[in-house]
């Protein structure tokens, strides 16, 4: 059985004003329907922009979920799986690299983030992958498998997997085509060993509309977590085609 494709946008802290998000957002209704299409908005723009979307087939998804509470509760900054429930969103996505650089987020909190995210009924976008030391000392399987051992009693049905290699991100640099298929085979085969032989595993790292057909025909690569070419609408346009297309 074949995974499921998916190409998703992850918006970062982007755009700047409420009336770029919302243009951006109406651009992708027009996307190719053979793949599910997805985009993660700021927090400050996902209502609107899924108020936009509301009547598409394009995916909602957050940037970050609470760890605490998947309801309410006294966790001043935080924003909980109910709520974005509530407001249409249906992932969330966990673990990115940044979260782990920047604010120092561990297995642990990643753990209760998954549970309250699956409690309510959102599906789980995790992110694993290597930083350019770990890369270049030949850590990759290494670090991927104990990223994602945290998976092991998640639903199968609310989880995708993003490898997104920490020195590819936003650098321009891609690890080689061979390589990827490599590292796929190998996280797949780690969810096979939990059960989970179908999840779909996203590539993400730099990924643009010139390389993203080599990405797309890649034994293993079920689609393609995207950060800045999502905010370009015809690059962005051209990253779902190449999908498509493969």
């Amino acid at each position: 059985m074949n995974a499921q494709k998916y190409v998703i946008g992850n918006w970062k802290l982007n755009p700047a004003t409420l009336s770029q998000a919302c243009q951006l957002a109406s651009s992708l209704v027009q996307m190719d329907k053979s793949v599910q299409v997805g985009c993660v908005p700021s927090f400050v723009h996902l209502s609107a922009v899924g108020e936009l979307l509301a009547e598409s087939s394009i995916l909602l998804g957050a940037q970050d979920v609470c760890a605490k509470t998947a309801t309410t509760g006294a966790f001043t900054g935080d924003v909980s799986a109910g709520q974005l429930a509530d407001i249409g969103v249906k992932f969330v996505i966990i673990g990115h690299s940044e979260r782990r650089a920047y604010y120092g987020e561990d297995n642990a909190l990643f753990e209760a983030k998954i549970q309250q995210a699956v409690d309510a009924g959102l599906t789980v976008v995790f992110c694993v992958g290597e930083t350019k030391s770990q890369y270049q000392a030949q850590q990759t399987l290494v670090v991927l498998d104990e990223q994602l051992s945290v998976l092991k009693s998640v639903p199968a049905d609310k989880l995708i997997v993003a490898y997104e290699p920490v020195w590819a991100i936003g650098t321009g640099l891609t690890p080689s085509i061979d390589e990827v298929i490599g590292v796929h085979r190998h996280i797949k085969q780690v969810l096979a060993r939990y059960a989970m032989p179908t999840v779909s595993v996203l590539y993400g790292g730099s990924v643009n509309e010139k390389n993203a057909a080599e990405f797309a025909t890649a034994f293993g690569v079920d689609g393609a977590l995207v950060g800045g070419a999502s905010l370009k609408i015809e690059a962005f346009s051209q990253i779902v085609a190449a999908f498509a297309n493969n």
